[in-house]
């Protein structure tokens, strides 16, 4: 259980690091070194702790998973941005702080969430739970409340991108589902600098 909240304090301190930049109070060799120590610090905890092992699938069969999981969620939030008018708060947080602050940061910033989310949610969270089903609507679940939805169109995209996570979860083990969520990130990278 304090795994659960080290990582969870951990994935606001990511967000905390980049305001305190934005206001002024850190500067950006510090704010690097920190992102980069964040990093650094859950990389320990995968390989020390063990925290994410793989299941036994060929390499293939995860790049399979993975690039199902990745043209899922990309389709679901092209239709889902047809159905409904989709600007959610952290789509326009992302956007906001993408053009604020240099590149490096940004892209550190999206790194660290796509890692630390990922072990909090589909790897500490995933273990406390039994059940399949349980596993993927419970962990979406508090996935999409983390990224604060505030319109039906962002409470769907958040729900679809939750549970593609964690099916690809379920299926292949947690270092897929944090290359997905690496790959989502960067997607949302490379769009928010077009």
């Amino acid at each position: 259980m304090i795994r659960i909240v080290v990582f969870y304090l951990a994935i606001q301190l990511n967000g905390l690091l980049v305001r305190l930049y934005l206001e002024g109070y850190m500067t950006i060799e510090v704010l690097i070194l920190l992102q980069l120590f964040l990093l650094g610090a859950a990389c320990l905890e995968i390989t020390h702790h063990k925290t994410v092992q793989a299941k036994n699938m060929t390499l293939q069969n995860r790049l399979r998973w993975l690039l199902l999981g990745f043209v899922a969620m990309v389709a679901f939030a092209v239709f889902i941005s047809f159905l409904f008018p989709v600007q959610t708060r952290n789509q326009a947080v992302l956007l906001q702080v993408g053009k604020q602050v240099p590149h490096v940061i940004f892209l550190l910033f999206l790194v660290n969430a796509s890692i630390l989310e990922e072990i909090l949610y589909r790897q500490l969270l995933w273990e406390k739970l039994t059940f399949p089903f349980v596993q993927i609507g419970v962990t979406s679940f508090l996935f999409v409340l983390a990224h604060g939805p505030n319109q039906l169109g962002s409470w769907l995209i958040y729900s679809c991108l939750g549970v593609t996570l964690a099916i690809v979860r379920l299926k292949t083990g947690c270092m897929t589902a944090i290359t997905l969520h690496l790959l989502w990130n960067s997607l949302v990278y490379v769009l928010t600098f077009l």
